[in-house]
């Protein structure tokens, strides 16, 4: 765990380059910043949702990944928010606890997801949403 930040008690806490990365990255998808979110994907990028829901799948592509993000917004009139609240991350993988919330036909998504990340040469080349309540997540979308 040498490549990992840990903070002791009364000393600065130090980042790792990558939970700055992922966290700018949770930022720039609050703005709609869809060009950042862009320049942090891998060509190569895959991001797996996991479930059978309307927006459950495998995104292969930068294109394919920002259209997801677009998607969530439509679906839900632009309430969707995706907060972290921890991000970890080495050199290699991050990890985002995240709050989602969203309006939908009357009903509200109020949950936690978590997101995996593998990251190489500072961008993300693959994703995992998983979502705390699966079931209450698919009914939401569909």
């Amino acid at each position: 765990m040498s490549d990992m930040y840990v903070s002791t008690l009364g000393a600065p806490v130090l980042e790792h380059p990558n939970v700055t990365l992922l966290r700018d990255g949770y930022t720039a998808f609050a703005k709609g910043d869809t060009a950042f979110i862009r320049g942090l994907l891998a060509d190569d990028v895959v991001h797996r949702v996991p479930g059978h829901g309307p927006l459950c799948g495998v995104y292969r592509t930068p294109e394919e990944v920002l259209g997801l993000y677009v998607r969530l917004f439509e679906l839900s009139g632009g309430t969707f928010r995706a907060e972290p609240y921890a991000v970890m991350a080495c050199e290699e993988y991050g990890t985002a606890l995240v709050h989602t919330r969203a309006e939908r036909r009357g009903r509200v998504l109020d949950g936690r997801s978590v997101d995996l990340f593998h990251l190489r040469d500072g961008r993300i080349t693959e994703i995992r949403t998983l979502a705390e309540d699966q079931h209450a997540d698919e009914a939401f979308w569909s």
